[in-house]
């Protein structure tokens, strides 16, 4: 959406970006799964199951997305909403991560 162009006078490089977002993301499932209580023998096949799950997950859920995209961008109205759907997208997103956040320092 440009903001961060325009408040930094920068743009940061999309691809590192995505990869310290996406080891964040990461962590934060893995660390998830230290709440179940896993024998230590199945322990990595149980890791491998989980992760390539949520990978699965992922695939699937951005394929569905990607093809209603596509769809959306065909209409008249994908020009006149996309900025406010990306607001509303982006501040869903720091509500959850916040959400999150506070959860963590809670409890």
């Amino acid at each position: 959406m440009g903001a961060y162009q325009r408040w930094f006078g920068v743009q940061p490089n999309t691809k590192a970006a995505t990869l310290i977002f996406g080891f964040c993301h990461g962590f934060g499932l893995s660390s998830k799964i230290l709440d179940y209580e896993i024998s230590p023998d199945g322990l990595l096949p149980n890791l491998l199951a989980f992760n390539v799950g949520v990978e699965i997950g992922q695939l699937l859920a951005l394929g569905a997305i990607l093809i209603a995209m596509g769809f959306w961008r065909r209409t008249p109205s994908f020009l006149k909403n996309a900025y406010t759907a990306n607001v509303a997208m982006m501040a869903a997103g720091f509500l959850l991560a916040g959400y999150q956040i506070a959860g963590y320092f809670v409890s």
